[in-house]
């Protein structure tokens, strides 16, 4: 699969047709996907309809937009028009079908960009791995036996596997995130209410964000700006960078802590910020709590569903989340705030924060539990643990995923503060560059 950006510029160009772009795509996606089961729905012909349409729009001169003809693919939980929005759970398998595209696809295809599908997820979004009952889990690319990670793990491994160059997901607690590390490639997680929600299934409404998968900064960059409604100046300098250890690096296996001190040698010498283990902890807890309620108040009614429809994991989930009593909520947000105050007040001091993404690379689908020194860790319930603080805080983060030979990926969180996604385009384009540059580490471009 090219560059979104040269797909584009060679449809725009005429030096390839939007239909043949997308006819590549769907050919590309019936060969792939019987392995990793990315996708959920694939749209041939509304696909084809949309790229028939780019081909009419240049052929009478005008502007198709800045991705013309770029094949991407949407997470479940956003709606498409004309078809139920599913979600990854089988008890909404008979709902009414969506009557407009989500605010995100619907700003993907003004731009010029053609929906060919959507991808599998976690249950309601509610998982860390990629794996679903009811739909079958999503495999890795780089290894079909191991996880993508949840809950965007379709969208991840679409992309990560050449399906498509770009697709949408979301982030509650790291369901961007994890899958981007996982499945080595580039992912952004924009600040909480940076962007539109409307039409995207909601998991937890204090913390989710939707952002998306690309394979290089450039195509990410294009994404995002087409998402936000305009390209950020990302080519300025990022002088103060700062690692965060303490939690993030006791959960995290040698390999994972030492891409992220390569990624900091990048801008030069740094300071590593202690984040002590109890206050982490205590961040968790009550991003859970805010988690569990908030999904209990939007899905609670699915209580009702057959009991065949609901995996006992959601359903365990739902029922702690409305059995919980209300002062815990309000006394979890009122702790997320002091939190997101105090994370901050980093950023008097630093123009970029990085740390560890996910402790381990991807699980085995057979790993009850994964080593990382005297810890025992459940993928189920760990690899979102570096980055569910970050969420709870409510900061724009890029993932820089880093490739060595021989090994699984992983990942580096490039963080930001809020609504300064522009510092973190900078660093992801100087790490990307001095990565690429390098003989030990390399980013897949």
């Amino acid at each position: 699969m090219k560059r979104a950006l040269d797909i584009a510029a060679d449809v725009r160009a005429q030096r390839r047709r939007a239909v043949d772009v997308t006819r590549d795509t769907l050919a590309a996606i019936a060969r792939e996907d019987a392995a990793i089961n990315a996708f959920h729905h694939v749209f041939h012909d509304e696909a084809l309809a949309q790229a028939t349409r780019i081909d009419e729009r240049i052929a009478g001169g005008i502007d198709p937009g800045p991705l013309a003809g770029v094949p991407f693919a949407a997470k479940s939980l956003f709606d498409v028009e004309g078809r139920a929005t599913i979600a990854g759970s089988c008890a909404r398998l008979d709902i009414p079908a969506a009557t407009r595209d989500a605010d995100a696809i619907a700003r993907l295809k003004q731009a010029g960009a053609v929906l060919v599908g959507t991808t599998h997820m976690d249950e309601l979004a509610c998982g860390a791995t990629g794996e679903n009952p009811f739909f079958g889990n999503v495999r890795n690319p780089r290894a079909i036996e191991r996880m993508t990670g949840g809950s965007s793990g379709g969208s991840a491994a679409a992309v990560a596997a050449g399906c498509v160059p770009l697709s949408l997901g979301s982030d509650t607690n790291g369901s961007i995130r994890a899958p981007a590390a996982l499945c080595g490639v580039w992912g952004v997680k924009p600040t909480f209410g940076r962007l539109s929600r409307r039409g995207v299934l909601p998991y937890a409404d204090s913390l989710d964000c939707i952002g998306g998968f690309a394979r290089n900064v450039d195509d990410l960059a294009a994404l995002y700006a087409a998402l936000d409604g305009g390209a950020a100046d990302d080519s300025r300098a990022v002088p103060k960078v700062a690692v965060l250890g303490g939690y993030f690096r006791t959960y995290a296996s040698r390999d994972a802590w030492d891409a992220v001190i390569e990624s900091a040698w990048v801008f030069g010498p740094h300071e590593i910020i202690d984040m002590p283990e109890d206050e982490m902890q205590r961040v968790r807890s009550a991003a859970t709590i805010i988690s569990n309620v908030e999904v209990a108040e939007a899905h609670g009614n699915l209580l009702q569903a057959p009991e065949e429809h609901l995996s006992p994991r959601l359903r365990t989930r739902l029922l702690a989340g409305a059995l919980s009593p209300g002062t815990w909520h309000a006394r979890a947000l009122r702790y997320q705030q002091r939190f997101r105050a105090r994370m901050s007040r980093l950023f008097d001091r630093f123009d970029i924060l990085l740390a560890t993404c996910t402790p381990f690379p991807a699980p085995r689908f057979t790993d009850a539990t994964i080593a990382v020194g005297d810890h025992a860790l459940e993928p189920a319930k760990h690899l979102g643990m570096l980055t569910q603080p970050v969420s709870f805080a409510g900061l724009p983060v890029i993932v820089a995923p880093v490739l060595r030979e021989g090994a699984m990926p992983l990942g580096v969180q490039i963080i930001g503060a809020a609504f300064d996604e522009t510092a973190c385009f900078a660093a992801a384009r100087r790490i990307e560059r001095g990565f690429s540059n390098s003989s030990g580490t390399a980013i897949e471009t």
